[in-house]
């Protein structure tokens, strides 16, 4: 029997789903290139097809398909069967229940994470900088096993350098991050804030850009909205883009502007000094 012979023989078990998934495979991998030289380009499209996410009968499905637009055009006589499709019909519904059940998982395990750490930073809602920080800025170190709490807490006196536009002594608190897109200064910082996360505008160009350079970072611990700030705060230590000696990875969203949570994230590095204390190395403030 040639090969187009037994082509034609194996598209009409498929239209009438009388092969299986593995045997159709198996015979498709080892004569495709051949079957490529005797049939038409879009013919060979419409039977080369990929396994689909859904499951084997949804590929089928669509060999199936081809196998018949095939047979039509050449006149070949064949009965369409409906088990693959009945088949497919079964598979994308136990996928998207799959899907469902998985995104209610995730819903629920994401829930659970945010009520731990509200507990667990609950202690910040009535954290007061220490007076003598605020009267001596400078770089900010911690101890090696310092937790998500001692972290936030230089958020917060971040934050209000920030809100009393202390800019400079701001960006001295931490180091910034070499390999960051903009080389951070004072009057950068200052414009990322009036041009909500746009630096590098003046405040007249930011006025007539964006309506408005009216914005100004406001007390993280005086803000109405602190403790959903303050929980939403995400501490993360699986971004491949972390430096050698980094850690960790914060996005601090909400950042307070003008007496509330705002559009505004402010993205640090956790990283570890050679002493093997901790920092922070600020890297961005943008509107995601």
């Amino acid at each position: 029997m040639c090969l187009e012979q037994e082509l034609t023989e194996y598209l009409i078990r498929l239209a009438e789903c009388r092969i299986d998934t593995a045997t159709w495979q198996n015979w498709w991998n080892l004569h495709s290139k051949e079957v490529r030289q005797i049939i038409g380009s879009g013919d060979f499209t419409f039977l080369n097809c990929v396994p689909s996410s859904f499951g084997p009968d949804t590929y089928m499905v669509k060999c199936q398909k081809g196998a018949e637009r095939y047979l039509k055009k050449r006149a070949v006589a064949f009965r369409h069967c409906t088990l693959y499709e009945e088949g497919a019909d079964r598979e994308r519904k136990l996928y998207y229940e799959e899907l469902e059940q998985r995104r209610k998982q995730e819903e629920e395990e994401s829930r659970r994470q945010y009520e731990q750490r509200k507990r667990v930073r609950q202690v910040l809602l009535a954290y007061r900088i220490p007076e003598e920080h605020m009267a001596k800025p400078g770089l900010r170190t911690l101890p090696a096993d310092a937790g998500d709490v001692e972290l936030i807490e230089l958020l917060i006196e971040w934050t209000e350098f920030l809100a009393q536009e202390r800019y400079r002594e701001a960006l001295e608190l931490f180091l910034t991050d070499e390999n960051a897109e903009l080389k951070w200064t004072p009057k950068l910082l200052e414009s990322a804030v009036y041009g909500y996360g746009c630096p590098g505008y003046t405040r007249e160009e930011a006025a007539e850009e964006f309506g408005s350079a009216d914005y100004k970072v406001t007390s993280l611990l005086d803000c109405p909205d602190k403790e959903e700030i303050i929980t939403g705060i995400d501490i993360s230590s699986d971004y491949e883009w972390m430096g050698r000696d980094d850690i960790a990875v914060i996005h601090y969203g909400n950042v307070p502007l003008n007496g509330k949570g705002s559009d505004l994230t402010a993205i640090f590095f956790v990283r570890r000094l050679c002493g093997g204390e901790l920092t922070l190395a600020f890297v961005d403030l943008h509107v995601l």
